[in-house]
């Protein structure tokens, strides 16, 4: 079988490599002072590249790439620490509004034109993605939803209801009451109470639903393992020049084991990804989310163990915001949780066994 990149394939990746390389981590910090923690007219850049169109359907205007291109996308913005929310504010939104058959909104999220924030968790429900305490009355919805990440910036929010429905709500629409706050990976995210708010109520059928988790979960595994490359990689490169005793510490035997079981785990869970990427959705839609939950849990847990590694073989400057690995390391601690954390992941998995 040839695993080797087709000609787009490379070239999406060339691509995304030279938009991401000016971005060092002062322009980070800059970026992130900027309101809302992100530039809107960055994001049309993000557009104006196609890599919100691969996320849709031919049908609706997309590119309707594969969950392989989807994946590969993904593994190069994690490999250069993207500040930008390709995966929850624009596969996401996408993904939702294509399940639920809403070209007009596919085609403003596709342009860059309208931003959307998806609100899927509930107080008290953990990682459940099914939604219970909100429903809809009369073309108004009621409720509150936690943990909705890009939503400061956001022109709509697509809010997940009970009965298998999605509600299309502008951000300052009547009823709507958000509390912004940031979250660890130096983006923004918000709490929100829905008081009977004006909405456009759609329908979300479950196994449709179901899919667009499996292909987050899957390309939040996708990410992580570009965010762990880029740690190991850095690490290995640090190890090569920190002096200590006359000598590099990567020549000390006890590193190098630790680092060989680091791209052990590297390319285990490159496999994983790659695996999982090949399978077709379509052929088992039921098992499919909880596949790619158990994809998540293994890639998750090579990532932090990568991650924690790096800092420890830095030293304390490894947590903070001066160096790349730290950036790096609290992105993958906001992924591993995203669609559920590793202990959640691995018993949906074991359902789908």
């Amino acid at each position: 079988m040839n695993f080797d990149f087709d000609d787009d394939q490379q070239l999406t990746r060339d691509t995304i490599d030279r938009f991401l390389g000016p971005i060092d981590i002062a322009a980070r910090h800059a970026m992130r002072k900027v309101e809302g923690g992100y530039s809107r007219d960055r994001w049309q850049e993000v557009a104006g590249l196609g890599l919100l169109a691969l996320a849709a359907p031919e049908a609706m205007g997309g590119i309707g790439g594969t969950m392989v291109d989807l994946a590969l996308v993904a593994e190069a913005l994690g490999k250069g620490i993207a500040i930008d929310p390709w995966l929850e504010n624009g596969v996401l939104p996408i993904r939702l509004a294509a399940a639920a058959g809403d070209d007009a909104l596919v085609e403003d999220l596709l342009a860059g034109s309208r931003f959307a924030a998806v609100a899927f968790a509930e107080p008290g429900r953990r990682y459940e993605t099914e939604a219970v305490g909100s429903r809809a009355e009369g073309g108004q919805i009621i409720g509150a939803k936690t943990f909705v990440l890009g939503a400061p910036l956001a022109d709509t929010l697509l809010i997940t209801l009970a009965e298998n429905q999605l509600a299309k709500v502008a951000r300052d629409a009547v009823g709507v009451v958000l509390q912004d706050y940031p979250v660890i990976d130096g983006s923004n995210a918000a709490t929100i109470d829905l008081h009977r708010a004006p909405a456009e109520i759609l329908d979300l059928p479950a196994a449709n639903f179901a899919r667009v988790i499996g292909d987050i979960r899957l390309l939040a595994a996708a990410e992580m393992l570009g965010l762990a490359q880029k740690m190991f990689d850095d690490t290995l490169s640090y190890v090569g020049e920190r002096q200590q005793f006359g000598a590099a510490i990567g020549s000390f035997q006890a590193l190098q084991h630790r680092l060989v079981e680091c791209y052990a785990a590297l390319e285990q869970a490159r496999s994983m990804v790659l695996r999982t990427a090949m399978l077709d959705p379509t052929t088992d839609d039921i098992n499919w989310p909880r596949i790619a939950a158990g994809a998540k849990a293994f890639v998750g847990e090579a990532a932090m163990k990568i991650g924690l590694e790096a800092v420890q073989m830095h030293g304390g400057m490894g947590q903070t915001d001066e160096l790349a690995i730290g950036h790096a390391l609290k992105r993958v601690m906001l992924l591993d949780k995203l669609f559920g954390d590793q202990h959640h992941c691995l018993r949906s998995y074991a359902r789908a066994a």
